[in-house]
């Protein structure tokens, strides 16, 4: 299964399993992060929360700020995130991010999104 997730995302994936290799001694793998994070926003009740767009003003008569969509030109920086999933472990997903994202990669970056810490700032190196 590949999932197509925001740049800043994957950064920060990385940063995590770094940091539980140090912690720990092993590295968890990306099916496992991805498992914490979705468990993490089910146990929370997060979905919902996770899966609505920002709030535009009530007073537009169309909304700019909609799921997916861009409000720039700039190239939108992605990149696909691989984790291995079941059969059975799909179905479940499945049943439960149809209600609040419009397709599961949406879902997986919002979930890994609000999951991971955020990233510490890079020292520069001395010159």
């Amino acid at each position: 299964m590949t999932s197509i997730v925001d740049v800043t995302v994957v950064a920060r994936f990385s940063a995590y399993q770094t940091a539980q290799k140090v912690k720990t001694g092993a590295e968890p793998a990306n099916t496992v992060v991805v498992f914490e994070a979705i468990n993490a926003a089910m146990r929370e009740g997060k979905l919902s929360e996770l899966g609505k767009a920002p709030e535009g003003d009530p007073d537009d008569f169309l909304s700019i700020h909609t799921p997916g969509r861009r409000t720039s030109r700039e190239r939108r920086k992605t990149d696909q995130l691989s984790w291995r999933p079941t059969y059975g472990q799909l179905n479940k997903l499945d049943k439960v991010w149809k209600a609040h994202f419009k397709d599961r990669s949406q879902f997986i970056n919002a979930v890994l999104d609000d999951f991971l810490p955020e990233l510490r700032k890079q020292r520069r190196p001395k010159q």
